[in-house]
């Protein structure tokens, strides 16, 4: 009789292992199967094609900020209005600056769904559109003058009770978000917005472009297209345009954070870096988790946001 009962126990044990186990290839199997099409799994090193099959509202409204067909941005305003614990003035406005590589064939069009779901999440969004090197005429250093031009013009279009913005960045953007924060003090003092604080967040930053621009990925290698040169050749150009230079001390930053994957390969985590400012490492997260609204890395990204 012991035998027996000691067998029945023996096979159930095998039996509940074994539904365990099914289980578990289940949930690691199903966000894969599901694309990203349901909001409750958290993807995981998301491929650009995931982000790409994303729906796209688009956006409220357009306005330039320059003469140029490419100095605009583009506005979404918070949605509160499916979720009742949301209000206006609890999100503060985003204002994101795309990646790309800084390559004209990369435009505001892919960041799309990132800016749509901030504004699921409460955020008023503005996104700028900026020249790029290649044909839209774009380069250092006026690709980042455009950038500085669109923020201005939108802390001018901000509600006269803004007291903080969240500035935001990924990849070649993240670049452009961080030389931004490095002035953004005397621009608000010249709008008469000096109460205004800044968070800035560089998701997959480039943070050391003098570095990146030895690199052999399809997008370290364009680099000295957006610089005109290689780092010996562009020594000062390559100085005042590394982040990694520049002090991120202005007193109108409240606080600055890399956000970086450990699975990512376009941006390596060798980037995430610099003396002031804090880093928070994703797991597993790739490239372009940080665009992709149903990504675990995505809601990293919502934690720190102000």
């Amino acid at each position: 009789m012991k035998s027996t009962t000691t067998y029945l126990l023996y096979s159930l044990m095998i039996l509940a292992i074994s539904l365990f186990a099914a289980s578990a290839i289940a949930v690691v199997v199903e966000p894969a199967d599901k694309s990203g099409s349901d909001p409750n799994i958290k993807l995981v090193n998301v491929p650009y094609s995931a982000v790409a099959k994303l729906p796209q509202i688009p956006a409220t409204k357009t306005v330039k900020y320059g003469m140029d067909p490419e100095q605009y941005f583009l506005y979404w305003p918070a949605q509160v209005n499916d979720n009742t614990a949301l209000e206006d003035a609890q999100r503060a406005p985003v204002i994101m600056i795309h990646g790309g590589c800084w390559l004209s064939a990369f435009d505001i069009s892919h960041s799309i769904a990132q800016a749509n779901g901030l504004a699921q999440a409460g955020h008023t969004v503005y996104s700028i559109e900026y020249r790029r090197s290649g044909e839209t005429g774009g380069g250092w250093p006026v690709t980042f003058a455009d950038v500085m031009l669109g923020i201005t013009s939108i802390i001018e279009a901000l509600p006269e009770n803004t007291t903080t913005v969240n500035l935001i960045g990924h990849s070649a953007g993240g670049h452009l978000a961080l030389l931004a924060a490095t002035d953004i003090q005397r621009h608000l003092s010249l709008l008469g917005r000096s109460e205004l604080r800044f968070n800035i967040v560089g998701l997959a930053a480039i943070v050391d472009i003098k570095q990146y621009a030895l690199g052999q990925n399809s997008c370290q290698a364009v680099t000295s297209d957006f610089m005109a040169g290689m780092p010996d050749e562009k020594v000062s150009d390559y100085y005042v345009a590394n982040p990694l230079n520049l002090a991120l001390s202005d007193k109108a930053l409240a606080q600055i954070t890399l956000l970086q994957g450990d699975a990512d390969t376009i941006v390596p985590i060798s980037q995430a870096r610099h003396p002031d400012v804090r880093t928070i490492i994703e797991p597993g997260a790739g490239h372009f988790d940080w665009i992709h609204p149903q990504s675990s890395a995505f809601q990293t990204l919502l934690g720190v946001l102000q």
